[in-house]
């Protein structure tokens, strides 16, 4: 009786719509699924190319709007795919109708990124109950080179309705 009344009360709550993509995703042992759940995700060309529970990894393609004049791409398009990243590994650790949002972000640029495929390797390092900290680098196409790497915390919610 009490099984009941626990899957009723979750099908009654909000949730994060990414979170459960991702949960399922991840539950299948689904490899190179597109994500194209956000604006943001598409405009980088996000694809699941693996992941585990508090660990992702994450596939880009930096578009030519995020090109520079001397053909690297932005800093601000670097940082949103480990942000991205670092909020999908997190997300994946998260139950139903809990989400989160991001307190503080630190970026380090390693090397010049031009045009082509990215992959981002994000985990989960600590998951308190309201504060979640994350790390990540993010890779050229050929993974050999470590382009930029990151830091951050994630506030940890409750879904609103």
């Amino acid at each position: 009786m009490a099984d009941t009344y626990a899957t009723a009360d979750r099908a009654a709550r909000p949730d994060n719509p990414d979170r459960a993509f991702l949960e399922q995703a991840l539950a299948a042992g689904a490899r190179d699924v597109p994500l194209d759940m956000n604006p943001a995700l598409r405009w980088l060309g996000a694809t699941l190319l693996r992941g585990t529970h508090g660990a992702v990894s994450i596939g880009f393609s930096a578009p030519r709007e995020s090109l520079q004049g001397n053909g690297v791409v932005s800093g601000g398009a670097l940082s949103s795919m480990l942000d991205l990243s670092m909020a999908l590994a997190l997300l994946s650790t998260l139950p139903h109708g809990r989400t989160c949002a991001t307190i503080s972000l630190t970026v380090n640029m390693l090397e010049p990124a031009h045009a082509g495929a990215f992959a981002v390797q994000a985990r989960v390092k600590r998951l308190g109950g309201r504060i979640a900290f994350i790390e990540a680098e993010l890779y050229d196409g050929t993974g050999a080179r470590c382009v930029a790497s990151a830091t951050a915390s994630f506030a940890v919610f409750d879904v609103r309705g």
